[in-house]
This record gives C-alpha cells, sequence and structure tokens, in this order.
C-alpha cells in the first residue's frame, strides 16, 4: 500500500478523536488569548501527535514541522526545485550518486553550526522512523556520508531522478535536517531545534504551540516577532475566535467562509492545493478488467460539474493525474479521455458487450469530509447517464483500508495530499490492481533514468498519458482547494499549493 494516501484520512482521524476528546478533557482546548500587536495568532485543526520531523507520516503533522525545520533543497509554489541549505549539488554521470555543498553559516536555533556530519546523521537517523519513512520517500538511497565540513554525499541503489524531488519537499517531510547534538540529547517529540526562521518558545499539547523570531536566521527575517498556533477542532470555534479576535487566521471550509465573506472586517483567500481526489479502478474485477469499459467510465465523469456539486462555493476543481500546481502538467483538456463525451462512452460500452450498461459498487469512507458524500453521489449520477448503475457502499475508516490495500473492491473513491515529487502522483500502489504492464513499467523505469528536471518531467507526462489512456492504474477527478481566513490589516497571506505553513514567516500586521 502507497502510505501517502493514507495520510489525509489518518489525519481526519486525530481531527475526529480531538473532537470528541474535547467535550471531557480541557486538553483539546486552547487558550483563548487575544491576538497580540507584535505576533499573529493562527488556528489549526489538528493538533501534531508528535513534533519530531521522523516521527510520523500524519499530513497535519508537517504543518508544526515547517516552521522550525528546512531541507537542503525546497519546491517554489510553480514546482521548480530550489537550494535551501545547500547551495547546490552535482549528480554522477551514472546518476548513483549526489554530492550537495552546504550553505555556510547556517545555525541551528541551539546556536550550533549546521555541518555535514547533521545531514549525513538526520539521514541514518531516519532509516529508523516507525512509519517507514525512508522506505518510502528515498527507497533507492543507499547511504550518505559527509566527504567534508560542508559537503555530503548521497549513494543511491540505482537512478531515481526523482530524488532531489523528495530532498526539496516544502512540507519538510523525510528531508527535514536536524541537529545531532539536539537529537541524541533532548526529546524530540516535544523539542524543534532546526535551522528554519522561527525558533520554538514552548508548547503545551493539544493545545498551544508558541514561537518565536530566530535572530539568527541565515535568510530573511520573520515578518512578526511572535506566532502563536492555537490547536482548535471545531470549525464553528475557529470562526467565532477569528470574529472576537482571538485569533488572526484560520484554514476553514466552503459554508464556514461564506459566513465570513461578507464580513467588511475579514478576507478570504481560496487557494488551489496539489492534494487530489479519485477514483482506484480495480482491473482485476470484471468488467474493469476491459480498457473500453474503464474508458467508457473516464468519459461519463463530467469534473467540472462534480466539483461544482460536491464542493460549491470553490471547494475543488477538475484535475488530472498530476495536479495542476505543477506548472509544466497539462491542462485536463489535453490528456486521453479527461473531457466527458456521454455518445462515445455508450458505444465504448457497446463494444464490450454491455449495451445496457452493468452495475458495480463504490465504496467511500463516509463522511471523511463536507464533500465526500455528495462527491460519490454525483459520481453514481452521472454514470447512470451511460448505463452504469453504481451502488454506494460506504465503510468505516479501517475496514475501507484494509478492503482497498488486499484489492477487495471494485471501485473506491480515495484522496492524496500533496507530492513533492511528482513521480508519486503517477505511481502505482501493489497490491491495489493487477500487475504493472510492461510498457508502463518501461515508461516509469524511463522517468527514473532521466537525466534532469526538464527530461523528468516530460517522461512523467508520457506515463500520465499512458494511464489516463488506459485508465489505470486510478481515475484522477478534483484537487481540493484550502480557504484561508483571516482578519483585514495582515499581509503576506500567500499559501502555495502545497498547503505549506512555512508562508506565516512573511505574515504580518499592515
Amino acid at each position: 500500500m502507497k502510505k501517502q494516501h493514507d495520510h489525509v484520512f489518518r489525519s481526519a482521524a486525530a481531527v475526529v478523536a480531538c473532537a470528541t476528546a474535547a467535550t471531557v478533557a480541557v486538553g483539546c482546548s486552547p487558550p483563548r488569548s487575544s491576538a497580540t500587536a507584535k505576533g499573529i495568532t493562527v488556528a489549526e485543526t489538528s493538533a501534531p501527535t508528535t513534533l519530531d520531523p521522523q516521527g510520523s507520516s500524519y499530513f497535519s503533522d508537517r504543518f508544526a514541522w515547517q516552521l522550525s525545520y528546512q531541507c537542503l533543497l525546497t519546491t517554489t509554489p510553480e514546482g521548480k526545485v530550489e537550494p535551501q541549505l545547500a547551495t547546490g549539488y552535482k549528480r554522477s554521470a551514472d546518476g548513483l550518486t549526489y554530492t550537495f555543498d552546504l550553505r555556510p553559516g547556517v545555525k541551528f536555533q541551539n546556536g550550533e553550526t549546521l555541518t555535514a556530519d547533521d545531514v549525513a546523521y538526520t539521514f541514518d537517523r531516519l532509516k529508523r522512523s516507525p512509519d517507514g519513512i525512508a522506505e518510502e520517500l528515498f527507497p533507492t538511497l543507499e547511504k550518505a556520508t559527509a566527504t567534508g565540513d560542508s559537503t555530503v554525499a548521497f549513494h543511491l541503489k540505482r537512478p531515481d531522478a526523482g530524488f532531489v524531488n523528495n530532498m526539496a519537499n516544502p512540507l519538510v517531510w523525510g528531508c527535514a535536517v536536524m541537529n545531532k547534538k539536539a537529537a541524541t540529547s533532548e526529546n524530540m517529540a516535544t523539542r524543534m531545534v532546526g535551522t528554519g526562521p522561527w525558533a520554538q518558545e514552548s508548547y503545551r499539547p493539544n493545545s498551544e504551540l508558541r514561537l518565536k523570531r530566530f535572530t539568527g536566521y541565515w535568510d530573511r527575517k520573520t515578518a512578526s516577532e511572535n506566532l502563536s498556533i492555537l490547536y482548535v477542532p471545531g470549525a464553528s470555534t475557529q470562526v467565532s475566535d477569528l470574529q472576537a479576535g482571538a485569533v488572526d487566521l484560520i484554514f476553514t471550509g466552503t459554508s464556514s467562509a461564506r459566513t465570513l465573506s461578507g464580513s467588511d472586517k475579514f478576507d478570504v483567500k481560496n487557494v488551489p492545493t496539489d492534494s487530489t481526489i479519485f477514483l482506484q479502478v480495480n482491473n482485476l474485477t470484471k468488467p474493469f478488467d476491459n480498457v473500453k469499459v474503464r474508458q467508457a467510465l473516464a468519459l461519463a465523469l463530467d469534473r467540472d460539474s462534480l466539483a461544482e456539486q460536491a464542493y460549491s462555493g470553490g471547494g475543488a476543481r477538475a484535475s488530472v493525474y498530476i495536479p495542476g500546481g505543477e506548472s509544466w502538467a497539462p491542462a485536463p483538456a489535453d490528456v486521453p479521455y479527461s473531457t466527458p463525451n456521454i455518445a462515445k462512452a455508450k458505444e465504448l460500452l457497446k463494444e464490450a458487450g454491455h449495451p445496457d450498461g452493468f452495475s458495480a459498487p463504490l465504496m467511500y469512507i463516509s463522511g471523511y469530509d463536507p464533500g465526500t458524500n455528495d462527491l460519490v453521489a454525483a459520481v453514481q449520477n452521472q454514470l447512470a447517464k451511460v448505463g452504469i448503475k453504481i451502488q454506494l457502499d460506504p465503510q468505516e475508516r479501517g475496514t475501507w483500508g484494509d478492503k482497498l490495500t488486499s484489492a477487495q473492491y471494485a471501485l473506491s473513491w480515495n484522496a492524496q495530499s500533496y507530492y513533492s515529487n511528482p513521480y508519486q502522483y503517477v505511481q502505482p500502489a501493489e497490491g491495489r490492481q493487477g500487475p504493472v504492464p510492461d510498457a508502463l513499467r518501461k515508461l516509469l523505469e524511463a522517468a527514473q533514468h532521466a537525466g534532469d528536471q526538464t527530461a523528468y518531467q516530460q517522461a512523467l507526462i508520457a506515463v500520465e498519458n499512458w494511464e489516463a489512456e488506459n485508465v489505470y492504474p486510478t481515475l484522477t477527478l478534483l484537487a481540493t482547494n484550502t480557504l484561508v481566513a483571516y482578519r483585514k490589516g495582515l499581509s503576506g497571506v500567500e499559501m502555495p499549493p502545497s498547503q505549506s505553513r512555512a508562508f506565516l514567516a512573511q505574515v504580518s500586521r499592515g
């Protein structure tokens, strides 16, 4: 099972757990202190399960890590890989060694200077991650060695053009550089010691994380002196806190945004993200073992209509395998079988031996988010127009996950969060469908052997086109949006498609 597909629904479970606990325990209820003139206060729905950037695969945990930790490289909102803690890297001719030059004079928040030993230690420690992060993100990495005080060599088992993309994750997942001294002497689960612009000041689990400007930061200093993150599970409570002045900014849904958008005290931004929603199509089950049936399925669905019906108010938009946050990615209209065509879908079903259509179950997590139930109902209605009669099959999270990973389904709703490595948007997940066809495997291998980012991107477009043509292994429908509501007078509210909270470093009052 490709773990990343779990991160969205697992973090949502944590939200539910905290919301339930809040009725009986003070630990999930943050203080209602009002925002200060020298700082900003932000509400997050889900508290981190750990502050250790190697200790969890939960998507929501990363929102805290991004404030204090950084990677050797980073990815811009346009999808371009750029230097961060490293000034650059060299790739060996055989593609098996990447040598990074560290930026001089970088300090950790405990005063220690960044060295190659810290980087080598970081990736050695990552191998012991309880969630297997190293195996998921860096399956080709053999070892990292310090080749000098400020140079680090990464040795790969086989070529992997996506290696640098995983090293450039703006969510700092898997690539956060840690200080060896701090990591071997302090409790990283409750204490962050990174190179980023914010230094941790205090932390009350499930309640509040306080940070202050790191005066020794190597790059542009934070626009505000202080940052306070309050953990508030309830959407309505977040809105009330914003209205009362207890917080300055929240990440909200469409219904809450409508409540705030009519006020002259608040601004609301609709931010396109690269988190996607898709159908898992099991080609081991009839009739989905027939490519014409899968193509008919794709042509019967109108992505724009699905977005409007399930996420009215701009909560989602049409997407294909590689989401639009990647500036080089093709638009849905330019990808095979991604433009609705009811007549063609009916013709394909007839050719496949199903002139009157057929019935099939569609499993999903009931009530996963405000749009899921509406989405699967809309899919059901659209497919009925070509004779595909869908039986909706709501599941509990655990049961849904078990059935998905063991391929005990015909069609399944699924969702995934942002990937810094676009290869992961098109990589088949073992066990969920039939063996990867040879033609696709060759295209995937060609992408991994690409010599530079441009060649890598073109190879991934070829993979996407093949998968769309064959509607295998999935059928991507939508990319979700995030709504950011904040008090008027705040500047610098520019969240990227990755949803990285690093942008908070440049948010200030007026």
